[in-house]
């Protein structure tokens, strides 16, 4: 078989591997493997091959991994702590389309409407009622309605 092509598997297999560890060590020796395959295409004697795979490599792991890795990390940092799909919608504010009572009703959050039901069994909510997403089952959010007492201070009612 050709070097050409062995450098190139090497190079799939460290890349596939790397896959699982998420180290980035694996993807910089592959980059090793990648620059001994191409001195391979150009005729290199397998020693420079050899040379080329392990310079590569070295260089790529203290060269360029210390940046990959920091790029990676300020990306998931910020998304890690964001939420995502319908858990971005928990907590969110929604407007009362359609009576909301026991037997369901209709809000809408952030341009899209939701079969709804109330968190507290007693609760009706009318039309233009401002609620709160309290949890989301399949397609229907249970919202709540906080009211203010008297005295104008807002305070939870727990079912």
């Amino acid at each position: 078989m050709d070097d050409v092509f062995i450098w190139i598997i090497v190079a799939v297999i460290l890349g596939a591997v790397e896959l699982f560890t998420g180290t980035l060590v694996l993807a910089m020796v592959a980059v090793g493997a990648v620059l001994a395959g191409i001195g391979a295409a150009v005729g290199a004697p397998l020693w420079l091959q050899a040379v080329l795979f392990g310079v590569g490599s070295i260089a790529s792991i203290f060269g360029l991994r210390p940046f990959l890795r920091q790029a990676l990390e300020s990306d998931t940092g910020a998304q890690a702590h964001r939420p995502f799909g319908t858990r971005a919608i928990e907590g969110a504010e929604a407007r009362v389309i359609e009576t909301v009572d026991l037997s369901g009703g209709l809000v809408e959050i952030a341009g899209d409407n939701w079969t709804a039901y109330p968190l507290e069994p007693d609760q009706l909510l009318e039309p233009g009622d401002t609620v709160t997403v309290v949890e989301i089952k399949g397609a229907t959010v249970i919202v709540w309605k906080q009211s203010l007492p008297t005295g104008g201070r807002s305070v939870p009612s727990c079912p």
